[in-house]
Formats: structure tokens, sequence, C-alpha cells
């Protein structure tokens, strides 16, 4: 019996992949995003300060929930926002929906 696993995407690749890029500000709050093929940063274009970073998910298998970060900063590691729960090696790049769902405004600059 032959099993087809050349049309399976490999999971690893998959979270790595997005539609879209996220940022958040951390002088204002604001949270962007762009579509994929667009890069802005590191000035806010709301605040104008130099202070926009791009933001990372964090996938957590025990309720679903994605909870999105700023890439870098903080000491602490990514906690579910909903559950409190450690989430060690769950990183996904957030989709459109997800920044969408999580507040982010698209923005093309």
């Amino acid at each position: 019996m032959l099993v087809a696993t050349g049309c399976k995407k490999d999971a690893a690749l998959e979270a790595m992949e997005s539609d879209a890029n996220g940022y958040v500000c951390l002088k204002c709050g604001v949270k962007l995003y762009t579509d994929r093929s667009v890069f802005i940063g590191p000035n806010c274009p709301k605040c104008h300060e130099d202070s926009l970073m791009d933001v990372v998910g964090y996938y957590c298998p025990k309720d679903q929930h994605l909870t999105i970060r700023p890439r870098r900063g903080g000491r602490q590691g990514a906690v579910c926002e909903q559950c409190q729960q450690s989430l060690a090696n769950a990183m996904r790049s957030p989709r459109e929906k997800d920044l969408k769902a999580w507040g982010a405004t698209k923005t093309s600059s």
C-alpha cells in the first residue's frame, strides 16, 4: 500500500507562512498589518516614534488561541492570553484573519 505524502505541507513551514505582516507600536500601542509584500517601520505612522515592531503569534494547543505579541522584547516567555499556559516552541506567523481578530488595522505604508 502506497501512502501519498508528497502533497502534505510540512507543519513547520506552514507555521512560518503568512499572507500579512503584523506590527505594534511599543510607544502608542497602535496595531497594524500590511500585505505580505509590504514592510513598514521602524517609524510608527501614528505617533512617528521609532518604536514600531513586527509581531509573531504563539499558538496554544489547549484552547486553540493565538497570542500575538512583539517579536522581540520582554524577558518573560510567551504565555497564552486565555489559559496562561507557557507557550514554548509554539511560534507561528499570524495570518491576516488573526491580525484582524487581534484588532490590527490594515495600512499600506
